[in-house]
């Protein structure tokens, strides 16, 4: 596989402690990720980048507010993938989660992450 390959918008599944979260993201070519999921309330924004023929790391971060809207700090989420076909990859993530402040709060890795690339398999 090439860089190539991941550049486009990804149906993506999270394995969010047995539940499966659905979402969307993107990879532009110039190194550049937009991301979605249903149990956030905010757009991750971030960049990947290839670490190997066949694997790539993406990281973003999403802003993270309270009933009021009121900004009560962020997640920094952090994903490594691997393709598994041209259509579809799987890997392993995790977040950290800080105070306004920076302050890290709490975290988790080794959620599994499934994709399959929009259009694809609809």
């Amino acid at each position: 596989m090439s860089d190539a390959w991941l550049v486009g918008t990804w149906n993506t599944r999270l394995d969010d402690d047995g539940r499966a979260v659905p979402g969307l993201v993107t990879f532009s070519a110039d190194g550049g990720v937009v991301s979605v999921q249903a149990n956030t309330r905010s757009v991750g924004l971030g960049t990947w980048r290839s670490t190997g023929p066949d694997t790539f790391a993406y990281e973003f971060r999403i802003l993270a507010v309270n009933d009021e809207g009121e900004h009560v700090g962020h997640a920094h989420v952090t994903v490594e993938g691997e393709f598994v076909s041209a259509s579809g990859w799987h890997g392993t993530g995790g977040a950290e989660f800080h105070d306004p402040q920076g302050t890290r709060l709490r975290g988790h890795s080794g959620s599994k992450v499934t994709a399959d690339r929009l259009g694809a398999s609809e």
